[in-house]
């Protein structure tokens, strides 16, 4: 049997403070991405924020390129999936052109390098070091 969670909750109203929040692209739920599971939609936000905090860190590659680690495990805690789900969304992700992986071997996680599409809408995000839009 599930256990019920027990959660208070407010209004949000116009003295209410932002939440924290994840970058969700617009581009995700155009047409063209259609075909992407919402947990793959998710997973490359989740990817995008983490990116976003390389950048505001300085953990920038010498051409300018952002790259991480984001492991099949994390995923797995993130996303409440199992090992093959998350393998699965990686895929989708990777074959779409969204994310490029180099496998390092020796047991090392793959080194992700998130793309987007050259048509997509971009903003120049706030650097405040708190989670970004883009």
């Amino acid at each position: 049997m599930k256990q019920e969670l027990k959660q208070e909750f407010c209004k949000f109203t116009v003295e209410s403070l932002s939440a924290s929040y994840i970058p969700f692209p617009r581009f995700l739920i155009e047409d063209c991405f259609a075909e992407l599971t919402n947990d793959a939609k998710v997973l490359y936000a989740l990817m995008l924020d983490r990116a976003s905090i390389s950048k505001v860190n300085g953990f920038v590659e010498a051409d300018g390129t952002i790259r991480l680690y984001f492991t099949v495990e994390q995923a797995q805690k993130k996303l409440h999936r199992s090992r093959q789900s998350v393998t699965r969304i990686f895929q989708q992700l990777e074959s779409s052109g969204l994310i490029c992986r180099k496998k390092q071997g020796l047991g090392k996680p793959a080194l992700i390098t998130l793309n987007y599409p050259s048509n997509a809408k971009l903003i120049q995000p706030k650097e405040t070091g708190e989670n970004l839009s883009g």
